[in-house]
């Protein structure tokens, strides 16, 4: 069996294949990856092949503010889901369709964030199946509008489009852990699925509390998140406060610079960080609520605040953190970011959280591997 994977250009986005991609190739499959070549490293580093498709992130942004100029003065939930599927979705299906004809794909996996994958298989005449990020799954009301932002795709290749732009449609595989409320409107078929972090092994040794000692802070790698000034260097103060130790990562010199220069000997300023690695020593994860910390910290036990910069994902993650009992919500008010600290140091505290973080450990340890996947896979092609 041949199987096409699809994503965006992002690692949040290419991260949770790779778990399906690797089960399918141990089992003797033929697994290709399509996105931009700027992300293909992440590919090629667990093994699996890399073909390049669609733009890059800064190539599709750039193009972005070209045509909604006032887009950067806008929450992304205004833009988001059409810049996806008005900008990165036509592109990247002009690659898919000289690769599929070249390569004669069985089965298209897409991530849920890359619509031109559905748009590819139906026209070459085979199955998708839709990989889910891992956050809790899209409302009606969310599924809707993606249904008017994706129109004029399927219009132009001259095809109706499914229910939900295609999500779903033969099959979903999802992440999302129970607890979080697991689950998606409309699919008929779902497997649920470990989610998968880089340098992945399965956390089953507890930790406890009192040997924890670390915070970890991170907005994710996608600027117009990660880019959060007043709220990590209020995430910082809070948790230098109850007597952390620090790890921030960010990619912003000049943010990196203003930790530097405030001298706590506490933090420690990396643009990357090895998660498996450093989570077992924290305490507590600050970021925006993208699936992949967040899944990552709830694996290894480690109860988080959320603060959500704008995308629906991350709104959605944020309330099922608070609903489990495993995160807080905290909202900064402009360039006013007293509310992180606040709530960092209350969540650094607070022993039940951790405690209903540490169930969430075994519950997601307990989740069905991705080799799981391979048979309803190939059943799905038939």
């Amino acid at each position: 069996m041949r199987v096409l994977l699809t994503s965006a250009p992002e690692v949040g986005h290419i991260v949770p294949l790779l778990g399906v991609g690797q089960a399918l190739c141990r089992a003797g499959h033929d697994v290709v990856l399509a996105t931009h070549p700027s992300r293909h490293h992440l590919v090629t580093g667990v093994g699996l092949a890399a073909v390049a498709a669609g733009m890059s992130s800064e190539e599709r942004d750039a193009e972005r503010r070209r045509r909604w100029p006032d887009s950067d003065h806008q929450p992304a939930t205004a833009w988001g889901v059409r810049m996806f599927t008005h900008v990165l979705a036509p592109s990247m299906l002009i690659d898919l369709r000289v690769i599929l004809e070249g390569w004669h794909a069985d089965l298209v996996v897409h991530e849920e964030g890359e619509y031109a994958g559905p748009v590819a298989a139906a026209e070459a005449g085979i199955p998708w199946v839709t990989h889910g990020w891992g956050s809790p799954l899209r409302p009606q009301d969310e599924l809707r509008s993606l249904e008017v932002d994706a129109a004029p795709l399927w219009a132009d290749a001259g095809i109706n489009m499914p229910p939900r732009a295609g999500l779903y449609a033969h099959g979903l595989i999802d992440p999302c852990p129970p607890l979080l409320g697991a689950g998606a409107m409309g699919a008929g078929v779902r497997w649920p699925v470990r989610p998968f972090t880089l340098g992945d092994s399965v956390a089953t040794r507890q930790v406890s509390r009192a040997r924890r000692s670390t915070c970890y802070i991170g907005f994710g790698t996608v600027p117009y998140f990660a880019d959060a000034v007043p709220e990590i260097t209020a995430a910082v103060e809070g948790a230098v406060s109850v007597g952390l130790r620090v790890v921030v990562t960010t990619s912003d010199a000049a943010l990196a610079q203003g930790m530097r220069v405030r001298g706590h000997a506490a933090v420690e300023v990396r643009e990357f960080v090895s998660l498996p690695e450093l989570l077992p020593e924290c305490r507590l994860v600050v970021s925006h609520g993208g699936a992949g910390t967040t899944l990552a910290a709830l694996a290894s036990g480690v109860p988080l605040v959320v603060v959500p910069r704008g995308a629906p994902s991350q709104e959605r993650m944020a309330r099922a953190l608070v609903g489990a009992g495993v995160g807080r919500l905290a909202r900064a008010r402009g360039p006013d970011a007293a509310a992180v600290a606040v709530a960092v140091r209350a969540a650094a505290e607070d022993e039940a959280l951790f405690a209903r973080a540490q169930e969430a450990q075994l519950d997601i340890a307990a989740m069905p591997p991705p080799g799981t996947l391979v048979q309803p896979l190939e059943a799905v092609v038939g």
